[in-house]
């Protein structure tokens, strides 16, 4: 006989009871639906495949890692067992009689009691499911790594019943379709509200405090409603726009700007990490945090030194038709995120390939490897973006590519690496380079117009 406390509910067709469990409770007798039924065809198909990779590299870890961690209801299907549901009352308890004719109390509370032949099979949550099992599994490889008194802790479980004398074929319909509404209506959060929200996820972390603390970012107000940093939903921004950048555009750069060469090959500073996805998903100590905050800093004011034409009006500076306007507005790449992206890439190279030692950035050594960005030409309606990024469209009006965009974007930070002396060419090497820039060109020039554009180019070379 197994009896738990619960309570009860019901929506649509469903009787459910919400009940917990402990995790060993959970691991040794809630199994998988393949363990009921064969589900070699897809009408009887129950529940997805089971991803072992995402079992021990995400939720495995998780759950060792984090000492917040924290499952959401697993969904249980209760088979057989001859379920009872006893309600408790509050009538004879005088500290609910102000509540006694609140219907919503009424039959709410109980005991759920099976006799002990029931099966039980998660219905949804199979992967957080197969995650403590691998934990409390004595057996597991994982077991000497699980969290003291982990197979105590509790979790949430929602246990559904079938009707009675229901038939096979409809039991396999029901719960198929309450797994795919299950899942089919979840919607995740979106990245911004990720940024916002993560106390886990460094980059995270550091991208809301540079906002609050960086001179040239923060803001006195609420961070959400920074005039520098578009903190709504997308990366995109309008050339009226007042921000500077994006909230996940400047989540982006952070994580280019840290991902120093070093750190991609010898992991960043936490066990078994080797990748800026892995890193972001476990808080690092404060200590940490702080070094990499000034690290960051240190990029950023180095950047804006060496590039003073960042601290101009956005708007001023986001103009596709500057070369038109006599306003004195100009069309600066440096302000459209894409071309941030591009300037924290650019930025990434040369930081690897001029300092002599990567794990220690000065203000001094960041200073001297950036040296060169103001070199390059950031205007879009100048080489190497002008027909390649901008390009004209039907109306003879100015936008920038959406066909072969990140391949376009390539051959640029090609050539401005070769300008900036990162790359060395021979000159087989030069003159695929601009075989390749000629193909990009948008629309079809004239071989004298090329060739002004591709002496230009020339003209920015590092020599």
């Amino acid at each position: 006989m197994n009896l738990y406390p619960a309570i009860q509910g019901s929506m649509g067709s469903w009787q459910y009871y919400t009940v917990k469990m402990s995790m060993r409770e959970l691991a040794d007798n809630v199994k998988f639906a393949t363990d009921f039924y064969d589900d070699r065809t897809l009408d009887e198909a129950i529940q997805r495949v089971l991803d072992e990779g995402r079992v021990k590299t995400d939720l495995v870890r998780y759950l060792i890692r984090q000492k917040d961690r924290f499952f959401s209801s697993i969904v249980v299907a209760a088979l057989h067992g001859n379920p009872q549901w006893y309600p408790i009352t509050i009538e004879d308890d005088e500290r609910f009689t102000l509540f006694r004719d609140d219907e919503r109390l009424s039959n709410t509370f109980g005991v759920l009691k099976f006799d002990g032949s029931q099966n039980y099979f998660a219905l949804d949550g199979q992967h957080r499911l197969s995650a403590i099992k691998a934990l409390v599994n004595p057996n597991s490889p994982f077991s000497p790594d699980a969290p003291a008194e982990f197979k105590n802790e509790e979790i949430s479980v929602i246990v559904v019943v079938p009707s009675e004398a229901e038939e096979k074929e409809e039991f396999l319909k029901r719960y198929r379709r309450l797994f795919g509404n299950l899942n089919r209506y979840a919607k995740p959060t979106d990245n911004v509200t990720n940024i916002i929200m993560d106390e886990d996820d460094a980059f995270a972390i550091l991208t809301r405090r540079l906002i609050t603390e960086h001179p040239f970012f923060m803001y006195s107000g609420r961070q959400q409603d920074s005039i520098k940093v578009k903190t709504k939903k997308g990366k995109n921004l309008r050339s009226s726009d007042s921000y500077f950048t994006s909230l996940e555009t400047l989540y982006s750069m952070n994580i280019t700007l840290l991902g120093t060469r070093y750190r991609k090959n010898n992991g960043w500073n936490l066990e078994g990490v080797t990748n800026h996805k892995e890193f972001a998903k476990y808080r690092p100590e404060e200590d940490y945090l702080d070094q990499l905050f000034e690290e960051l800093c240190t990029y950023w004011n180095s950047l804006i030194d060496e590039l003073p034409t960042l601290q101009e009006s956005p708007p001023k500076m986001r103009n596709h038709a500057a070369h038109e306007s006599d306003d004195g507005s100009q069309d600066n790449f440096l302000f459209w995120p894409i071309g941030q992206e591009l300037l924290a890439e650019i930025a990434r190279d040369l930081l690897d390939s001029k300092q002599t030692d990567p794990t220690s950035p000065t203000p001094d050594t960041v200073k001297k490897a950036l040296f060169g960005l103001s070199d390059l030409n950031w205007n879009a309606h100048e080489v190497p973006f002008r027909h390649i990024m901008l390009v004209p469209n039907e109306k003879n009006a100015w936008n920038i590519r959406s066909e072969d965009r990140k391949k376009a974007l390539i051959l640029i930070k090609r050539i401005f690496k070769w300008q900036l002396g990162i790359y060395e060419f021979a000159e087989d090497e030069i003159e695929e380079l601009k075989e390749s820039w000629k193909y990009f060109l948008v629309p079809a020039l004239d071989e004298s117009t090329i060739q002004g554009l591709w002496n230009d180019i020339l003209s920015g070379v590092h020599r």
